[in-house]
């Protein structure tokens, strides 16, 4: 399939309340492709994707696009941004503090695997880096799993830089739980992997591990200057 004739099919709008069920089926579909648990899953589409008119368009700062193929009006791909104080609040407490407010928080991006590597991600990302100029944001951060090969390959080849690695334990976690706070906060201390730092080969390859494999989540890091 040609990509350029693939991206030209795609237009990237706003949000609107009827894109709500598939947006979150597409938030599944890519979490569910990694084995993520459903305790994770759930605890986005009732947590912040329950509302993504209140808990992103109208914050501040804040916004949700899709990306919509005009061949058969299907939504295709998501992201969203919101200032980092809500989008990681953990990440904000240990930024520099001159850093904090001029960073945006990159989240939710999917794209469908049937139109993966044709364009349609970069679409998206163009679209968020634009939004994050003119409201006066000077980086952009944004996590994903470890585990999850093609999002850090995405992130990669689209110009962020590698952060530290986060490691967070699961073993006291509920498998039925739908809280967050739960699943990734109530947790033992945090590792943390610098960059620079020297990662033992067992610890690599629980990083491959889908999380319920590993019982651990281990959250990679990146920024983009813009």
């Amino acid at each position: 399939m040609d990509t350029n004739s693939t991206s030209s099919s795609i237009i990237v709008r706003s949000y609107q309340p009827s894109d709500l069920s598939a947006c979150h089926a597409l938030f599944t579909e890519g979490h569910r492709g990694y084995n993520n648990p459903m305790s994770y899953i759930n605890s986005h589409l009732q947590g912040d994707m329950a509302d993504i008119e209140k808990n992103y368009l109208q914050i501040p700062g804040g916004h949700w696009w899709v990306a919509v193929s005009t061949d058969d009006n299907r939504i295709v791909g998501q992201v969203a941004v919101l200032p980092m104080h809500l989008g990681d609040s953990e990440y904000y407490s240990r930024a520099p503090e001159e850093e904090r407010d001029q960073t945006c928080e990159l989240l939710r991006m999917g794209v469908k695997h049937d139109v993966q590597r044709l364009g349609v991600g970069k679409k998206l990302i163009s679209t968020l880096i634009n939004f994050a100029r003119e409201n006066g944001y000077r980086q952009v951060h944004v996590t994903t799993l470890t585990c999850m090969d093609k999002a850090n390959a995405f992130y990669q080849r689209n110009g962020f830089v590698k952060g530290h690695i986060q490691k967070k334990s699961l073993s006291n976690t509920p498998e039925n739980t739908n809280d967050e706070n739960k699943l990734v906060n109530n947790q033992p201390t945090d590792t943390i992997f610098e960059v620079d730092a020297i990662i033992s080969d067992e610890e690599q390859r629980l990083m491959k591990l889908p999380v319920i494999q590993s019982k651990f989540i281990y959250i990679q890091h990146y920024h983009l200057p813009i």
